[in-house]
C-alpha cells in the first residue's frame, strides 16, 4: 500500500511531501525488533519501556518513517534519510494507520466493556449466534474463537495492529458478527479506535487495576472512551440499569448522540421481571417491546442472569429476532473458568462440588461466594493476588474471603516482579485465620482433601488459565 493511503484523512500528513516520497508500505508496527524493509514504526512510550529509545534499531531493521511524539529528540543518523512525524498521541496515530493499512472490516462489531462479565457476556453471545448458524468471532480474554478455529491471545484487548489484522482476515472470511471484549487499558491506550464500532454495552464497574489507573476516577473515564470516543455515530449503547451509574452513562451517551437501549430491573427496553433455579437451569422472565418472554440459561448466579441479558441485547442489534435468541441461548455451554463446575474424580469417594471461577476484584470475589455458599452446608476457597497490580484489593479479597468462606486457603496467584510472600502477607493481614501455601497445586491438593461431604470449593484468581506469571516468565 503507498505511504499516501496509509496516511489517509491524517492530519499529520502534511508535514510531508507525498509528491517526492510516497513509497510502498510493506507493514507497520511499534516494536523494533519487528520491523522489516519498507516499514513504518511508531515509538510509543509505554508503561515500562520507551520506544523513542529503539529508533536507532527501527532503523537498522528497515524502517523508512518513524512517528514520534517527542519533539526535541536528538539522534545521530549520520547521512541516512529517514523521514519523521511528530504527533501529540502515537497511540491513537497507530490505530488511525492500522485502520487505514488493514481497511476491511466485518459488517457489524460490537464490543462490550465492564469490570466484571466481559468474557461472559462475549461467550454467551457468540453461543447464540452459533446455535443460530450465523458465522460469528469473538475477541477477548479466551481467545479469538469463531465458528470453525480457535487462537489465544496475548491481552483481552490486543494491541491495534493486531486487532485491525484480526478484523481484517475475519472480514475476508465473511465473518461479519464480532463482538470484543474492550478492557480499560486498551482503551485508554487508543486500542479500539478506528473500529466501525456499531453497538458498545457495559456489564459494571467496581474497583480493578488502580496499579495503572491510579483511581476511580480515570478507570471510570477509561471505560467511558468506548462510548463518548468510539462508538460511532448513532450507534447503540447497552446499558445495564441496575448499576450507580448507569444514569451518568446514560446522560454521556445522549450528550453524544448515541441510542440508549438498557436492560435490567430499572429497563423499560429489555426488563427483568424474576428468575429462579430450576434443576441445572436459571429461568428467566423478561418483558421487552410490551411483550414478555420466558427463557432458560445452563449457568448459575444471578451475575449470569445479568450477563445473558446483555448478551441477548448485543445479538438483537446485531440483526436476530429476540424468539431465535432466546430459543439459542439454552444450548448455551460452559464458560471455560467462569464458576465451572467441575467433574469430580471417581477415585474421590465423596460428595463435594468443586468451582473454578476467574474472579480476580473484590466484587467479583463476594459474588462467586454468596452464591456457592447458599448452596452448600460448608464452603472452603482457595485464591491469592497478582504482583505489580493493585495493591488495595489485597486486603479487601481478604477480608471478604474470611467473612464469607468457612475455610480459605491463601496462595499464590501471578507473583510476577514482587515478592510472592509479601502479596500473601498483605491478603493475610484482614484474614489472620487462613492457611497460606505457597505452592498453588498443594493449596489446591489440601483443600480438596480437607473437604466433607456435601462441601464446596472455590478456586478462583486464575479461571481458564493454566500457566503462572513468576517473574517475565509463565510457568
Amino acid at each position: 500500500m503507498l505511504l499516501s493511503n496509509v496516511l489517509k484523512n491524517i492530519k499529520e500528513k502534511s508535514k510531508l511531501n507525498l509528491k517526492k516520497f510516497n513509497p510502498e508500505i510493506k507493514g507497520i508496527d511499534c516494536h523494533s525488533r519487528y520491523i522489516s524493509k519498507k516499514f513504518i514504526f511508531v515509538a510509543i512510550k509505554g508503561f515500562n519501556n520507551d520506544g523513542h529509545n529503539y529508533i536507532k534499531d527501527a532503523i537498522k531493521n528497515g524502517a523508512i518513517l518513524i512517528i514520534i511524539e517527542k519533539k526535541n529528540l536528538r539522534l545521530n543518523l549520520a547521512k541516512k534519510k529517514i523521514h519523521f512525524i511528530f504527533t501529540k498521541n502515537s497511540k491513537f496515530f497507530l490505530s488511525k494507520i492500522s485502520k487505514n493499512f488493514y481497511k476491511n472490516q466485518p459488517k457489524k462489531i460490537l464490543a462490550v466493556t465492564g469490570t466484571n462479565g466481559k468474557t461472559s457476556v462475549a461467550f454467551i453471545a457468540s453461543e447464540i449466534w452459533k446455535n443460530c448458524n450465523y458465522k460469528y468471532a469473538s475477541l477477548g480474554t479466551l481467545g479469538l474463537i469463531s465458528n470453525k478455529f480457535k487462537k489465544k491471545l496475548n491481552l483481552t484487548t490486543e494491541n491495534s495492529i493486531e486487532l485491525h489484522k484480526i478484523l481484517s482476515k475475519l472480514a475476508k472470511k465473511r465473518i461479519n458478527k464480532v463482538c470484543c471484549e474492550a478492557s480499560s487499558h486498551g482503551l485508554a491506550q487508543y486500542r479500539l479506535d478506528g473500529i466501525n464500532l456499531d453497538v458498545a454495552a457495559f456489564t459494571n464497574i467496581s474497583q480493578d487495576h488502580y496499579d495503572y489507573h491510579k483511581n476511580f476516577k480515570n478507570y471510570f473515564n477509561a471505560k467511558m472512551r468506548l462510548f463518548s470516543e468510539i462508538l460511532k455515530k448513532n450507534g447503540v449503547a447497552i446499558i445495564n440499569s441496575d448499576t450507580a451509574e448507569s444514569k451518568k452513562i446514560i446522560n454521556l451517551c445522549k450528550l453524544k448522540k448515541k441510542k440508549v437501549f438498557t436492560y435490567g430491573y430499572n429497563s423499560n427496553d429489555l426488563k427483568l421481571i424474576c428468575y429462579y433455579q430450576e434443576n441445572k437451569f436459571q429461568k428467566v422472565m423478561i418483558r421487552y417491546k410490551k411483550k414478555f418472554f420466558e427463557y432458560k440459561i445452563p449457568l448459575i448466579g444471578d451475575f449470569q442472569v445479568y450477563n445473558s441479558l446483555c448478551a441477548i441485547c448485543l445479538v438483537i442489534f446485531s440483526g436476530i429476532s429476540i424468539s431465535k435468541c432466546l430459543k439459542s441461548i439454552k444450548k448455551t455451554t460452559q464458560i471455560p473458568g467462569r464458576l465451572e463446575n467441575i467433574k469430580i474424580p471417581k477415585k474421590i469417594k465423596k460428595n463435594i462440588s468443586i468451582f473454578v471461577d476467574y474472579a480476580h476484584t473484590p466484587d467479583a470475589l463476594k459474588k462467586a461466594l454468596l452464591i456457592l455458599k447458599n448452596n452448600s452446608k460448608y464452603l472452603s476457597v482457595v485464591f491469592g493476588c497478582g504482583g505489580d497490580r493493585d495493591r488495595k484489593k489485597r486486603s479487601l479479597m481478604g477480608k471478604i474471603a474470611h467473612n464469607f468462606a468457612d475455610n480459605v486457603y491463601i496462595t499464590d496467584d501471578n507473583p510476577r516482579n514482587e515478592s510472592p510472600k509479601k502479596i500473601r502477607k498483605e491478603i493475610m493481614s484482614k484474614c489472620p485465620n487462613a492457611i497460606e501455601i505457597d505452592n498453588r497445586y498443594l493449596a489446591i491438593k489440601q483443600a480438596i482433601n480437607s473437604l466433607e461431604d456435601g462441601s464446596t470449593l472455590l478456586i478462583t484468581g486464575k479461571g481458564h488459565e493454566d500457566y503462572q506469571i513468576v517473574g517475565k516468565k509463565n510457568l
